[in-house]
């Protein structure tokens, strides 16, 4: 993989949603083709780490809409020591990278506040975002989801690059918007898998097959 092309997954990987719309109105969405698939139960003879957001010290903005939640990823993964750390959006980042560093899977969780009819107008900010940081960027599908107990609103996109070690390589994305209630924040989980891994062979895996679903089959926050 170039270094462009790493740059692009990292830095899209942290974006997260910096502007509340506290009186905004929502709007249907305009595709709800997208794919509400539970996923699998991991294997649980992969080895896994757990992070925990109030084990972790964070400051600025970070601090400021701090959410306390839990999951396990494969230990095997490498976690980003910047996320959580100065002017970062993430709490935190995990990746899965293939011997010859391309990225195979990674997954990310930012800061969001937001009521739940906010929801598609946040997640069009989002996607304003996000193009503009990936080749070939098309969101595909966008409605409402769950990640295990939590209903969320979602969309996914696809990207394409002819820049990498490999030759051309698909990227295949997922955004998650989880809202906040009376008793906590929400957060935003951001999923990206490509087509170097041969165990996802599109978008709609993304969250459902690879190894993404340990970590979406164990979040939690610490409050409903």
């Amino acid at each position: 993989m170039t270094s462009d092309l790493k740059r692009t997954i990292a830095s899209v990987a942290g974006l997260a949603i910096f502007v509340l719309f506290a009186t905004a109105t929502s709007k249907k969405p305009d595709n709800t083709n997208n794919s509400n698939s539970v996923p699998a139960p991991h294997n649980s003879s992969v080895a896994t780490t757990k992070f925990n957001s109030s084990s972790e010290k964070f400051s600025g903005t970070l601090d400021q809409y701090k959410v306390d939640f839990s999951f396990d990823y494969p230990t095997s993964w490498k976690r980003d020591d910047k996320a959580g750390k100065g002017a970062s959006p993430n709490f935190v980042k995990v990746e899965r990278m293939s011997d010859d560093e391309i990225t195979l899977e990674n997954f990310a969780v930012g800061y969001f506040t937001g009521q739940a009819d906010l929801m598609p107008k946040l997640a069009e900010q989002l996607n304003e975002q996000l193009s503009g940081g990936f080749p070939e960027y098309k969101k595909v599908s966008e409605g409402p989801t769950k990640v295990g107990n939590y209903d969320g609103y979602e969309f996914r996109f696809t990207s394409h690059s002819k820049e990498t070690s490999r030759g051309e390589l698909d990227i295949w994305g997922r955004a998650v918007l989880i809202p906040g209630n009376d008793e906590r924040k929400g957060a935003v989980l951001l999923m990206i898998a490509t087509s170097a891994d041969d165990q996802i062979k599109g978008v709609d895996d993304v969250g459902s097959k690879g190894e993404i679903p340990i970590i979406l089959n164990s979040f939690r926050f610490a409050k409903p």
